[in-house]
């Protein structure tokens, strides 16, 4: 094994370990600061790919600005642990559990059968790509060119979440 792969698989251990730590947490406290390790975790896989403008994004907006935001929200309104094991069902684990098991195999299946894409193939190799752009260059290209709707659809829809979670918090105070 190379030392890339090494690296690989101790980050995705690591990342994995982290990842289940945000569901396995009882406490929304821990369950977000185990998301802000597995984001970290993220960051230090785009590192690993050379792309270091995506991982400083990365680190800054997600792991910095919208983990603390979740954070002072999670803190500020504090759920009572008693008020959250009386609203669970059972058969919102069932759910959950066929839905991640869907999940998993839809994803499984993507892997294992080599998904081919024709944007990939039609463009140079990404060394190219870099080397006659630059990396953020690129980067910036294909996100305000190809993907400028999809790109304004989710600001949006981080307002709107924000926008829902301060009217269920005054409710709920």
């Amino acid at each position: 094994m190379t030392p890339e792969q090494i690296l690989f698989f101790v980050l995705a251990i690591f990342s994995i370990a982290s990842a289940i730590g945000v569901i396995a947490f009882k406490n929304a406290v821990y369950g977000a600061l185990s998301l802000i390790l597995t984001l970290l975790f993220l960051a230090l896989f785009y590192l690993t790919l050379n792309a270091m403008f995506i991982a400083i994004v990365q680190i800054l907006i997600y792991a910095g600005a919208i983990m603390v935001l979740f954070l002072f929200v999670v803190t500020m309104l504090s759920p009572d642990a008693q008020d959250l094991e009386r609203d669970r069902f059972s058969w919102q684990r069932i759910v959950g559990g066929i839905l991640g098991l869907t999940l998993a195999s839809s994803l499984s299946y993507l892997i294992f059968n080599g998904v081919r894409t024709t944007v990939i193939e039609k463009h140079d190799s990404l060394a190219q790509v870099v080397q006659r752009q630059g990396d953020i260059e690129a980067f910036g290209q294909a996100l305000f060119h190809g993907f400028l709707f999809p790109f304004e659809v989710t600001s949006l829809l981080i307002v709107i979440a924000m926008l829902g979670a301060l009217v269920f918090g005054r409710r709920a105070l």
